[in-house]
C-alpha cells in the first residue's frame, strides 16, 4: 500500500474507508513509522479548542500509534477457543475466524484494543471487559450475539456469532435496491438497535459498516465497541497526581467522542455530549438517508465544515429523480434534528413512523368488505385523484434537458479540455453545487404545485406567480450549463462563483405582496415576456462567469426596450442585471443610473427582492467605485431595512451588506465599527456556509484590511493568510484567485517591511496569472502594478519602471486606453517619477491619470484627490506657488461637494493648503483653512505630530499676516511642546521651532 496522503486521511478521519480499506490502512501503520508519526499528528491537530476533541484526537490518533498487538498464528488458543485465520482489522481491534471445540461451531473472535480508548493499559482493559460484558446481554435476531467474554492477556476478547454476510454497503452497490426493500432492512436492523437500548445498551458507532447482511437476507447490527450502559460521559484518563478510577460508573463510560464523525450527532460531535439512544437514532438516519439517496445528509469534507453543517441543520436536498416518497423524508428529518429533544422520542417510535407508508395505509382501506365498499370506492377515487394531481406536480422531469447527464457530460468534457491543472476539482465543485440547486428548485416547485393542486390551501393567483418566479430560476441554470458546456479557460476559472451568484430560491417561497401579483398577459406580451425572461437568463450567465461588457451589450436593449414599453416589472430585473453587469466591468457611474432605475421599478411593482439587492449594491458602488461615502451611509439603511422585509432565506444578501458596510466604515476611518460589520459577516458566514467556505474566505480578506489599516499588521496578516488558505483548498494551489488573494498579503507584508517576500509573492501570482489566464489578462497588469509599487519601496527605480511600462501596455490592451486600470497606473508612475524628484515627469503621469478619471467620473471625482494633492506638492519644490495653491484648492473644493468631513483626508487638504498659501506669500488667506484643520485634528484625535505640523503653520500665518502675533507664539510653543518622543506621522523636527522661536526672541 501507499504512504497515507491528505485525501486518504480525510476519508479515514471521516468514516468513509471500507473495512477492506480501513484493515488495509492499519496493517500499513502497523509497518510504516513515517504514517503513524503523521496520522498521529494530523489527528491530534484537529480542533484544539472544540470541547471533547482531546478526547476525539487521542482516541483517532491512537489508531496510527505504534501497536503491540501481533497477528496470533493458526492454532493459538485464547480461552477455550482456537485461532483458525485473520478475517479482517479494525479501529478497535482484530477479528478471527475461531472454532469453539466445546460446543463444535465456528465463531467470530474479536480481540479488542485497550489502547484504542486512549486509556492506561489496566483501565483500558477493565473498560472493555465490562463493556463486552453489556453487549452480551442484547439477545434480539437482529443482532450479532455475543457468546463469551473473556481477557487475553492485556486484551479483551469476544466470542461472537459467525455469520456469512456482506456490509450494508456492499449489499447496496450489488445492484440498485428499491426504497421499500432498504426501508424494510432498517427497519429490522432498528429493532435490534431498540432491543439494544431496552438493555441498557447503546450503540454508539451505528453506521452501515456495522450492518452485516447475510445470505439468508438477515440484516444483522455488530460492533458495539463504542457501547456503554448509560452512566454519564466522562474523560477516564486521569488527571495528573491522582490515580486512575475503577468505580464501576468509570468503567462503564467512555470517552465522548470516539464515533464515526460523519454518523455523529451534533450534541456529540460538536458540543462533547455522550452518546445517547437519541445519539443512536441520529446516526441511524444518517445511515437510512444514505442508503436510500446515495450520499449521506450533511456535506463536508472536513471536519470544522461538518461540524457547520450538523450546527445549521443543514440537509442536503434530495437528488433529482429521487423515488423516495416526501412522507418517508419527513420522518428522516425529524430523526436528523439538531436538538435532541426534537427527535423521535424513542427508536420505537421512530420505527413506528417509519412503518406508516400512507399508500400501504391507502389500500388496506381499500380491501374494508360489506357496508364500506362504497365508501372505499369513493375514498379510493379521491386517493386516485390526488395522486394523479401529485404525480402532475412532479418537477424532476423538467430537469433532465436542463441538468441531467448529457448537459453534465458536455459541461465535464469542455472543463477537462482546457488544460486547467484544477479543471476536474472544479467541474466536481460546480456538479455538487448545481445537483443541490437543481434539487431544491424541484422540491420548491413540486410544494408551490402541490399547496394549490392537491391541499388546496394556495390561491391560483399565488401559484401563477411563484411559477413564473421558478421559471425564471430553471431558465437561468439552463443559460448558465449552456455556457459551461462551450466552457473557455477563463470560464473554468470563474465557474465556482457563477453557481454561487444563482438568484436563490427562497424568493420564489415568499408570500405575495398585496397588488404584487401579474396581470393577465395576452399571447403578445407573454411571448415578448419569455424573450426577455431568456436574455436575462443568459446575461446573468454571462455576469456569472465574468463576461461582463457581452453581458452589457445584450441586456442593455432589452432593459431600455422595457422601460419604452412601460413594463415596469420585467424592466426592474433588466435594469438590476444592467446595474450588476456595469458594476462587474468597472463602470461606476453606469451601474448607480441603472440600479436606481431598477428601484425605481421594482419599488412601483413591490419586487422586495430586487429593491432589497439594487440597494445593496449600490453600497459597494458607493463606496467602491464612486468614493461617495455619505451616500453609500443612506443607502446602507434603505438596504438593511430592505433585506429585513424580505424575512428569513437571504444569508448571502445579508453576508454582503455586512461586508460592504464594513469597508464603507473602513474608509471612513470608523474601525471599531467596521470590525463590528465584519465580525458579524464572518459569524453569518460560518453559521450559514461553513467555517471553511469560500465565503468566509472574502470576509476574511476584508477583516485584513481593516486590520491593516488600524496598524494591527500581526492580526492583519493573519486574516488574510486565513483567506489565502481558504481559497487554496476551495480551489486549488494554480487557480488564479488564490494568486488575486495572495497579492492582498503583498499590502501587509509592505507594511512589515517584508519586501523581498512581497515581490516573490507579487512573482509568483503573475506566474500563475501567465499561465492560466494569458500574458495580456487584466489580472497580469493587476500583478505588475503590485510588483512596480513594491520595487518602489525598496527603492529599485530602475527595475520598477519596465514593470510598470509591460503593466500599462498589458492594461491598455485588454481594458483600453482609457480604462480605470490605465489610470491607476498613470498614478503610480507619477509617484515613481515624484520619488525621484523628477518634477515635469510626475505631474505629465498625474494629469493623464485626472484627465481619465474626469472624463469617466467628472469633475468632482473624490478620485481626482490624491493626484492633485501630489501634483501640489511638485508645483511647491518647483516653487510655482501659485499653481501649487490652484492644484491644492481643487482638491478642497472636491471634498466641500462630499459633504463628509468623516475622514482625515479633508483635514490634511486643509492643511496643504495653509501650507501652499504661507509659501505663496499670503499668510492671512492661510488662517481660515489652518484653523479649520486644528479643530478637524481636536475632532479626529490624530497622531501627534500631524496636529503639531497644523499648529506650527497657523503660528507661521498668524505671525507674517500680523493678525495675533501674541496666539503665534502660544501654538508655537505648544507645537513644540507636543514633539516630543518618536512620532512616524512628524514631519516637523524640534529644532526647527526653536529656530523659528529664537528668531522672534520668544525662546
Amino acid at each position: 500500500m501507499r504512504c497515507i496522503d491528505e485525501p486518504l486521511f480525510m476519508k479515514l478521519l471521516l468514516g468513509e474507508l471500507s473495512p477492506e480499506q480501513t484493515s488495509e490502512v492499519d496493517a500499513h501503520l502497523d509497518t510504516c513509522a513515517n504514517c503513524r508519526q503523521l496520522v498521529a499528528q494530523g489527528l491530534r491537530a484537529q480542533n484544539p479548542e472544540e470541547p471533547g476533541s482531546d478526547r476525539e484526537r487521542d482516541s483517532l490518533a491512537d489508531r496510527a500509534a505504534p501497536t503491540r498487538d501481533m497477528p496470533l498464528e493458526k492454532g493459538t488458543e485464547v480461552g477455550r477457543y482456537l485461532v483458525l485465520e485473520p478475517l479482517g482489522a479494525g479501529g478497535m481491534g482484530v477479528v478471527y475466524s475461531a472454532y469453539d471445540p466445546e460446543l463444535d461451531r465456528r465463531v467470530a473472535l474479536k480481540l479488542l484494543r485497550a489502547g484504542a480508548l486512549g486509556l492506561e493499559m489496566e483501565q483500558g482493559r477493565a473498560h472493555l471487559l465490562r463493556e463486552a460484558q453489556a453487549m452480551a446481554r442484547v439477545s434480539h435476531p437482529h443482532v450479532v450475539p455475543v457468546y463469551d467474554v473473556g481477557t487475553f492477556g492485556q486484551q479483551v476478547f469476544l466470542a461472537m456469532e459467525l455469520v456469512e454476510a456482506q456490509t450494508l454497503g456492499a449489499w447496496l452497490k450489488v445492484a440498485p435496491r428499491p426504497w421499500r426493500q432498504v426501508l424494510a432492512l432498517f427497519l429490522d436492523a432498528g429493532r435490534g438497535l431498540s432491543a439494544a437500548h431496552a438493555a441498557g445498551v447503546v450503540h454508539g458507532d451505528f453506521k452501515p459498516e456495522n450492518l452485516l447482511v447475510g445470505r439468508d437476507g438477515r440484516v444483522r447490527v455488530t460492533d458495539f465497541g463504542l457501547a456503554h450502559l448509560g452512566a454519564p460521559a466522562t474523560d477516564l484518563r486521569p488527571a495528573p497526581g491522582t490515580s486512575p478510577s475503577t468505580s464501576s460508573e468509570d468503567l462503564t463510560t467512555r470517552s465522548v467522542l470516539g464515533g464515526t464523525p460523519a454518523y455523529m450527532a451534533p450534541e456529540q460531535l460538536c458540543d462533547g455530549v455522550r452518546a445517547g439512544p437519541s445519539g443512536d437514532q441520529f446516526a441511524f438516519c444518517v445511515a437510512l438517508h444514505e442508503a436510500l439517496y446515495g450520499e449521506r445528509p450533511f456535506e463536508g469534507l472536513s471536519l470544522d465544515t461538518l461540524k457547520a453543517e450538523l450546527r445549521a441543520g443543514r440537509v442536503r436536498p434530495p437528488p433529482p429523480g429521487t423515488r423516495v416518497p416526501p412522507w418517508l423524508r419527513r420522518v428522516l428529518l425529524r430523526g436528523l434534528s439538531v436538538r435532541p429533544e426534537e427527535r423521535h422520542p424513542s427508536m420505537d417510535a421512530l420505527l413506528a413512523e417509519l412503518q406508516r407508508d400512507p399508500a400501504v395505509r391507502w389500500r388496506r382501506g381499500l380491501s374494508v368488505a360489506g357496508g364500506l365498499t362504497l365508501l372505499a370506492a369513493a375514498v379510493g377515487l379521491t386517493h386516485t385523484v390526488h395522486t394523479r394531481r401529485a404525480q402532475a406536480c412532479d418537477a424532476t422531469a423538467e430537469l433532465a434537458p436542463v441538468w441531467g447527464p448529457e448537459r453534465q457530460q458536455a459541461v465535464a468534457t469542455a472543463f477537462l479540455a482546457t488544460g486547467r491543472p484544477y479543471a476536474d476539482a472544479t467541474w466536481q465543485r460546480v456538479r455538487r453545487e448545481l445537483d443541490a440547486y437543481t434539487a431544491a428548485w424541484a422540491t420548491t416547485r413540486t410544494t408551490a404545485c402541490e399547496a394549490t393542486r392537491v391541499r388546496g390551501g394556495q390561491s391560483e393567483e399565488v401559484l401563477a406567480w411563484r411559477m413564473r418566479c421558478l421559471d425564471s430560476r430553471l431558465a437561468d441554470v439552463s443559460a448558465l450549463s449552456r455556457l459551461l458546456s462551450r466552457a473557455d479557460a477563463s470560464m473554468v476559472d470563474e465557474a465556482h462563483r457563477a453557481v454561487k451568484a444563482l438568484p436563490p430560491l427562497s424568493s420564489c417561497s415568499e408570500a405575495l405582496a398585496p397588488g404584487g401579483a401579474p396581470a393577465p398577459e395576452d399571447p403578445a406580451t407573454r411571448e415578448r415576456h419569455q424573450e426577455l425572461r431568456e436574455t436575462l437568463a443568459q446575461g446573468r450567465a454571462l455576469k456569472t462567469t465574468g463576461r461582463y461588457k457581452e453581458g452589457v451589450a445584450l441586456v442593455e436593449p432589452v432593459a431600455k426596450a422595457a422601460r419604452e414599453a412601460g413594463d415596469r416589472r420585467e424592466g426592474a430585473e433588466a435594469f438590476l442585471l444592467l446595474g450588476e453587469l456595469r458594476e462587474g466591468a468597472g463602470d461606476w457611474k453606469g451601474a448607480e443610473e441603472a440600479l436606481f432605475e431598477a428601484l425605481d421599478a421594482a419599488e412601483a411593482t413591490r419586487q422586495d427582492a430586487v429593491a432589497a439587492r439594487a440597494w445593496t449594491l449600490l453600497v459597494r458602488v458607493s463606496t467602491v467605485g464612486l468614493d461617495e461615502y455619505a451616500q453609500a451611509s443612506r443607502w446602507r439603511k434603505r438596504a438593511a431595512a430592505a433585506i429585513d422585509r424580505l424575512g428569513g432565506g437571504n444569508e448571502l444578501l445579508r453576508v454582503n451588506l455586512l461586508t460592504y458596510a464594513g469597508t464603507l466604515l473602513r474608509k471612513q476611518g470608523h474601525f471599531d465599527e467596521a470590525l463590528a460589520q465584519q465580525r458579524q459577516a464572518l459569524t453569518l458566514v460560518e453559521q450559514s456556509f461553513g467555517p471553511d467556505s469560500l465565503e468566509a474566505a472574502d470576509v476574511y480578506q476584508e477583516l485584513g484590511a481593516t486590520r491593516l489599516d488600524q496598524g494591527e499588521l500581526v492580526e492583519a496578516r493573519a486574516h488574510v493568510e486565513r483567506a489565502v488558505a481558504l481559497t487554496r483548498q476551495a480551489l486549488g494551489p494554480e487557480h488564479p484567485e488564490v494568486a488575486r488573494v495572495r497579492l492582498a498579503l503583498v499590502l501587509v507584508l509592505r507594511s512589515q517591511n517584508e519586501n523581498g517576500l512581497a515581490e516573490a509573492l507579487c512573482r509568483e501570482a503573475l506566474a500563475i496569472f501567465e499561465r492560466t489566464l494569458g500574458p495580456d489578462h487584466p489580472r497580469v497588469y493587476d500583478a505588475l502594478n503590485d510588483l512596480g509599487s513594491t520595487l518602489v519601496v525598496q527603492g529599485r527605480m530602475a527595475e520598477a519602471l519596465p514593470v510598470y511600462e509591460r503593466s500599462l501596455e498589458v492594461a491598455r490592451k485588454s481594458d483600453g486606453p482609457e480604462s480605470m486600470g490605465v489610470a491607476i497606473i498613470y498614478s503610480n508612475v507619477g509617484f515613481l517619477f515624484f520619488q525621484l524628484e523628477d518634477w515635469d515627469k510626475s505631474q505629465e503621469y498625474f494629469h493623464q491619470s485626472l484627465a481619465i478619471r474626469q472624463k469617466r467620473f467628472g469633475a468632482y471625482d473624490v478620485g481626482l484627490v490624491p493626484p492633485l494633492r501630489l501634483i501640489s506638492r511638485a508645483q511647491l519644490r518647483q516653487q510655482r506657488f501659485d499653481d501649487a495653491v490652484r492644484s491644492i484648492q481643487r482638491a478642497v473644493d472636491i471634498m466641500l461637494m462630499q459633504q463628509d468631513d468623516s475622514r482625515g483626508l479633508w483635514t490634511l487638504l486643509l492643511n496643504d493648503l495653509g501650507s501652499a498659501l504661507i509659501k505663496a506669500g499670503r499668510p492671512l488667506e492661510a488662517v481660515a483653512p489652518l484653523e479649520r484643520a486644528l479643530a478637524g485634528w481636536e475632532r479626529a484625535q490624530p497622531q501627534t505630530g500631524q496636529r503639531s505640523d497644523t499648529l506650527f503653520l497657523l503660528a507661521r500665518a498668524l505671525w507674517e499676516s500680523g493678525k495675533d502675533r501674541e496666539r503665534a507664539l502660544r501654538l508655537a510653543r505648544e507645537a513644540r511642546a507636543k514633539l516630543t518622543g518618536d512620532d512616524p506621522s512628524r514631519s516637523l523636527s524640534v529644532e526647527r521651532v526653536d529656530a523659528w522661536l529664537a528668531e522672534r526672541g520668544a525662546r
